[in-house]
Parts: C-alpha cells; structure tokens; sequence
C-alpha cells in the first residue's frame, strides 16, 4: 500500500530562482565519482564548481540528477560514505547549497542499493528521490501555467547493460510486471499533462545516441511513440559520457 501511494506521488516545485515565468535547472548525468579515494574525479570537482556559478549568475530552481550516480556499483546503504565523498562534500558552491536535487538511478546505480539512495532522501534535506519513479509539477512562476516532468527509471523498464563491453545494449527486464507498471503509469501520466504547458520526461537511458552505446532500441519500440503522441518537449538523459 505505501508503494502504491508513492507511485502516484506528484511533487510540486516553486521555481523562483530564474527571471520571471521561468523555470530554470540544472541537469547532469553519470557524475557519480570513482570507488577508491579520493572518490571524486578532477572532472566532477570542475563541473560541480562550473554549476555553481551558473546557478548564482543565471538563477536555478533545482537540478536533475539523470544517473550514474555512484560508480561503479551504487552504494550499500543508506550510510553509505560515498553519498558524502561523492556527493555532499563536492556540490557544496554556494549557488548549490540550497538547491533540491531530484534524482533518478542509472545502470550503475542498480548494481548496488538503490532501495538506499531512496532512503537518503530522509537524511539529506537537498536528496529527492521519492520512488524510482515519479512525477514533479513545476509552477511558472508569474503566470498560471505549469510544466510536467516525469522522472523515469529506464533499467527497470529495459533491463541492465554493459558499459564496458560489445553488446551493451539493455537485456530486457528484471522483472517484467515492474516494467508493464511502470509503463502504464507514464501513459496514465503523459494523458493527465495534456493542460500543461511542457512537458519533460527524463531517464538515464538515451532514446537517440550517436555515441559509445548508440540508440537504445527498448526506448525506440516503447518510449518514442509516447513522446511523439504527447507532443513532450524534450527527454533528457545520460548514459553517453558527452553533450548532443
């Protein structure tokens, strides 16, 4: 019954941070660091700082944490160092320090504990990440608009692959009622945003790559016509360690 609650949850966030009617966020993927000491690559230490100075000179609502989070095999549990090494204790610019961070899990991710970077949520005031996934409405500020984003767990939905080797394509489902579910939740979502003015939906998984792993073709048979049918302004995502 709690699970079937926190399938439904929509969170609402107030945006404020941009110039007026504007939502504005930061969006990053597969920051999640390294395994052994320091825990932290010279790359995250500059992104993290390059997002901080955009936060304080254009504004930020939030960021949108799009997987990978934690290389290479997530976390333990909700104690884990790694959510300090790796996350705390890097994204801590001042442009940064009161931002929410709405997160969402990345193959890697499920190679460890997801269940606890769930559970962090209760002990990090800036960690959101309420069920692996969910639905944020975002308030235009100065109007009476609103946008949808609806934050999606594409490894449960296509399966696992492998980064490192040929044939890294997603193998299907763990767990192929979780799949169907979670489907059928984001068409009963996508159908309820027709009123919204955007419509975002995120994974960790590319629909379209032209880079290292290339199309993810579960997300071309399931997802695409979804976001086709729905008119959804833009899927964001991971996975490909680079900028399309």
């Amino acid at each position: 019954l709690q699970m079937l609650a926190l399938l439904w949850m929509t969170v609402a966030v107030a945006a404020g941070g941009g110039p007026e009617g504007a939502v504005q966020f930061l969006a990053v993927g597969d920051w999640g660091g390294v395994p052994d000491p320091p825990f932290v690559t010279p790359r995250e230490v500059a992104t993290a700082a390059a997002m901080g100075r955009a936060a304080t000179d254009l504004g930020a609502d939030f960021v949108l944490a799009l997987g990978d989070n934690f290389y290479y095999e997530g976390v333990r549990d909700e104690w884990d160092p790694r959510f300090q090494e790796t996350f705390e204790r890097v994204f801590t610019a001042p442009g940064l320090r009161e931002l929410p961070w709405f997160v969402l899990a990345g193959n890697h991710d499920h190679a460890g504990n997801v269940t606890a970077q769930l559970a962090y949520g209760h002990r990090s005031p800036r960690w959101h990440f309420p069920h692996y996934y969910y639905s944020l409405r975002l308030s235009l500020p100065g109007t009476n608009a609103s946008a949808r984003l609806l934050v999606l767990d594409t490894v449960l939905l296509c399966g696992g692959g492998d980064d490192f080797g040929t044939g890294g394509d997603p193998r299907g489902p763990r767990d192929a009622g979780a799949a169907a579910a979670q489907l059928a939740w984001l068409r009963g979502r996508l159908a309820a945003a027709r009123h919204d003015r955007y419509i975002l939906v995120a994974g960790h998984y590319p629909v379209w790559s032209v880079a290292e792993h290339g199309p993810t073709a579960c997300l071309v048979r399931l997802l695409r016509p979804l976001l086709r049918r729905h008119r959804v302004t833009a899927y964001l995502c991971g996975h490909d360690h680079n900028l399309q």
